[in-house]
């Protein structure tokens, strides 16, 4: 009574085969949904972050960028939050043992004359060669204020990658986007300046 006959092996083998094959049918299966889950999601992370300039999940807190000690060029302190007027305002990071740097300050520098409703601000970061920096702002003809951030923190503070680094921020010191890295025309800065600051040919502030 406790065998089977070789129908019934038969027909166990098949049914174990078939459960078998439903199984690795159902794995292909996950594993596909999975890696079209990850290509959608990774498209949309990557679209988030085009759109805003800014990585979304390293933004620097407000009151740290604003609260942040610089230097002005004769020594005092000052902040970001007292240089801040009614208009929009870029910020650009640089320092004069910076390559990239020296190449970008006169874009910036005509962008500033181009565009009278925005400020523009410069940041000395990282550099303790105040007399070669000044030389540098010199050289470029700056006309537009700059300030000193010898140790660092304002780098930091405003999570800023590598130098230059470019900021574009509203009359209340937020953050709306970081460009990292030198600008290569004058074209591409007013292009970037204008999709998030406005033209800048005015005095009125965009929302």
């Amino acid at each position: 009574m406790g065998c089977r006959g070789p129908r019934a092996d038969t027909v166990a083998t098949v049914k174990a085969r078939t459960v078998a094959i439903c199984v690795c049918i159902a794995l292909i299966g996950a594993i596909a949904a999975g890696l079209v889950a990850n290509a959608l999601m990774g498209d949309d992370a990557t679209s988030k972050t085009a759109t805003s300039g800014l990585d979304l999940s390293e933004q620097p807190h407000p009151d740290q960028a604003l609260k942040t000690t610089l230097l002005t060029v004769d020594g005092k302190k000052t902040t970001l939050k007292a240089q801040l007027s009614e208009k929009p305002m870029v910020i650009n990071l640089w320092a004069q043992s910076c390559a990239p740097c020296v190449k970008e300050l006169p874009l910036l520098e005509q962008a500033s004359k181009t565009n009278a409703g925005i400020d523009f601000l410069g940041v000395d970061a990282q550099d303790q060669q105040l007399d070669k920096a000044k030389a540098m702002a010199a050289k470029a003809g700056m006309t537009y204020p700059w300030v000193r951030d010898p140790r660092g923190d304002f780098f930091y503070a405003v999570r800023a990658a590598a130098l230059p680094t470019t900021l574009a921020v509203n009359p209340k010191g937020q953050i709306l986007a970081s460009h990292t890295g030198a600008f290569k025309s004058q074209a591409q800065l007013q292009g970037w300046i204008e999709d998030y600051l406005g033209s800048g040919t005015g005095g009125a502030t965009p929302p």
